[in-house]
């Protein structure tokens, strides 16, 4: 079990034995501490304690080799990403469906609309069956339908049949990028967890920026049906594969869980939903479990500052890019795609080396300053990289209010800057969350997928009208505010971070302590 702080006089050096050679293969734990046969501390090569302290047992996921962890990492951002990407391969094309449904461009994008909303509420029921029986059968079900359902809106001949599709869809891949960051602190330490998390949430992020790369392609040369059903037998593909390579990774190490009875599980064991010691229970509070961590200051504050960087750092770009591109400058379906793809894929690329790395790099350097003593809100100092975002958002705004003499490529610049930002506070708000509360990872990675989702899903509606009204450059002016002001809590956060955590009604929850 993690603690949130390190009584740093129980690892004085001179109360504890060094041995090194501990007779594992971990790169992460080169040296044990022991003040006992029964009292084990191991840690990391800078010689402070890992958090959290893993068991004995070869099967616990902090135990296994470097590149069996880095393959799950690989496996779980690659579904992270495929989700919402395969929502958004057909955004480059809302025009082109508007002609055949007789419909606004405005009004078909309410069918991603549709996809946002039941990707961020249907995992709230969902998750608690991760934290009881695994993470991977969510993986392997999630991709599993959202898959079919994409193939089928590819078929669907009916607007009412697309939307319905989008129902369902939602769900299944809401709910396999909703316990992410929970398999990321499943399977990492703390000194390390900023650069494995950096990579899903790049994963996380660019979903929708790779899709309009082959959207606006497929959408042009062989028909906005094949928007749906191309990115679902994809899906089909990569549950063939997760089938075998994707081992679970929930493992519980409670107090007793070194002399329990135990059978260590084997490779296969892990791929056939097989436990070894199962010491939890499915019961009805565990679906409450999310919106008992709306009580954290940790969690609320920047889980509402999140929704409105991931919101108008890309989702803004994604709803209004195909009617607003193609209306200034003209562009055919493919040029959509690649504007709306290129800019934010590089600045994310770009952010996430200023991201992941260097928040462990702060924290590391803290800790090691301070006894031993991890300090989330070490992770906070990278969080300035963040103003990027309403930067570059009101960069787009100028641009596009001024598109008679001022080309597109000054809105691709701007999206670039707006996604070096949003990059950075995703990598760092994921980060500092599941460090303050890391064995509620998986209901905090939910809370983050439920704010972001709602909120994005409201922008389809007022975006464009609201720019029509006041001139698009007051109206992401608008935005990019929203997103300053609301930064101002969680700069707050880093100084007075600490002192909230340890007030008694900030007290840390004691479910999942076992994780």
């Amino acid at each position: 079990m993690e603690r949130q702080s390190i009584d740093t006089e129980k690892f004085r050096p001179s109360q504890h034995e060094i041995v090194t050679g501990d007779n594992t293969d971990h790169g992460d734990i080169d040296r044990m501490t022991t003040s006992g046969k029964d009292n084990v501390t191991r840690l990391d090569k800078a010689g402070l304690p890992l958090v959290p302290q893993p068991t004995t047992h070869r099967d616990d996921p902090l135990n296994w080799s470097p590149m069996l962890k880095l393959l799950v990492t690989l496996q779980i951002s690659w579904l992270a990403m495929l989700g919402p990407m395969s929502s958004a391969v057909v955004n480059p094309a809302f025009v082109t469906m508007g002609k055949i449904f007789k419909m606004t461009p405005v009004e078909i994008s309410y069918e991603l609309t549709v996809y946002i909303v039941f990707a961020g509420v249907g995992p709230l029921l969902i998750v608690p069956f991760a934290n009881v029986y695994g993470r991977r059968p969510i993986y392997l079900l999630g991709n599993l339908i959202a898959a079919v359902t994409n193939i089928a809106a590819g078929y669907c001949t009916t607007w009412n049949g697309i939307l319905i599709t989008r129902v369902f869809n939602g769900i299944a891949a809401g709910s396999t990028v909703a316990i992410g960051a929970a398999t990321i602190c499943d399977l990492y330490f703390q000194h390390e967890r900023g650069l494995y998390m950096g990579i899903y949430t790049f994963f996380l992020t660019n979903g929708p920026h790779i899709a309009p790369l082959i959207g606006g392609f497929v959408s042009q040369y062989v028909g906005w049906q094949a928007c749906f059903y191309i990115p679902g037998y994809i899906q089909l593909g990569t549950f063939d594969i997760t089938l075998v390579t994707l081992p679970e990774t929930l493992y519980s190490r409670g107090y007793d869980a070194e002399s329990m009875p135990y059978k260590e599980r084997s490779y296969l064991d892990l791929v056939t939903f097989r436990h070894g010691h199962v010491t939890r229970r499915l019961r009805g509070r565990d679906f409450t479990r999310p919106f008992q961590m709306l009580r954290y200051i940790a969690v609320v504050v920047p889980a509402i500052y999140y929704m409105t960087c991931f919101g108008y750092g890309t989702v803004l770009f994604a709803l209004t890019g195909s009617k607003l591109f193609a209306q200034f400058y003209h562009f055919k379906n493919w040029q959509i795609g690649l504007l709306l793809s290129i800019p934010l894929t590089l600045g994310c690329l770009i952010g996430e080396f200023s991201a992941g790395w260097v928040t462990d790099w702060v924290s590391n350097r803290y800790a090691k300053a301070h006894g031993g003593n991890r300090l989330p809100e070490a992770r906070l100092n990278v969080i300035w990289g963040e103003l990027l975002i309403p930067v570059g958002v009101i960069i787009e705004g100028v641009c596009l209010s001024h598109h008679n003499t001022v080309g597109w490529i000054g809105s691709a610049f701007g999206m670039r800057i707006a996604g070096l930002g949003l990059q950075i506070a995703t990598t760092v708000l994921y980060a500092y969350t599941t460090d303050c509360y890391k064995p509620q990872s998986a209901e905090i990675s939910t809370l983050f997928n439920t704010f972001r989702q709602v909120f994005s899903c409201l922008i389809s509606f007022y975006a464009i009208p609201l720019g029509d009204e006041i001139d698009y450059q007051f109206a992401w002016l608008t935005f990019a505010l929203i997103n300053l002001v609301l930064m101002l809590p969680v700069v707050l956060l880093r100084f007075y971070g600490p002192r909230l955590r340890h007030l008694s009604w900030q007290a840390p929850p004691t479910f999942h302590n076992d994780l």
